[in-house]
């Protein structure tokens, strides 16, 4: 008897879109946060997780879970780790939320992500549509890149 290996990404249009919308996520808090928000934190580990060529691994931490479709592609509640910050949050999830509370996101932000969790449990049904998700992260992407004139 052979066995197939288990597919481990989804195949649907609605897998596929959200890939998507995770790769939108990732490059658009990459040019916003313009790399780890942790990189400058006094007392925290180094900036670490590099690829072979020596770059260093950029990611997109959602601070309210994925499985929250309400939070799934809001652009205020990611924000940009390293591949070693993001691991060490796994271990110390508790002290990297207290970090992030406190030092490094804004008050509104803050109030926002909390919101969010308090609510998180609340049985709902969610309607997204996921392709006007993925365009609305698009737009604000572009706009982070446009110049503004005076």
């Amino acid at each position: 008897m052979t066995h197939t290996k288990l597919r481990i990404k989804g195949i649907s249009d609605t897998a596929t879109i959200k890939q998507d919308i995770q790769d939108a996520l990732r490059a658009h808090v990459i040019k916003r946060d313009k790399g780890c928000i942790l990189r400058n934190i006094y007392g925290i580990p180094k900036c670490n997780g590099y690829r072979t060529d020596g770059e260093l691994i950029l990611q997109a931490d959602h601070l309210v879970t994925r499985s929250n479709s309400a939070t799934y592609g809001d652009t205020r509640l990611v924000v940009c780790v390293c591949k070693g910050h993001h691991g060490w949050k796994k271990w110390h999830e508790r002290e990297y939320n207290a970090l992030l509370k406190e030092k490094v996101l804004d008050k509104e932000i803050v109030k926002l992500w909390e919101r969010c969790e308090r609510e998180s449990w609340r049985l709902r049904k969610y309607t997204t549509d996921w392709k006007l998700a993925l365009l609305a992260i698009q737009k604000e992407t572009e706009k982070l890149s446009t110049p503004k004139f005076d």
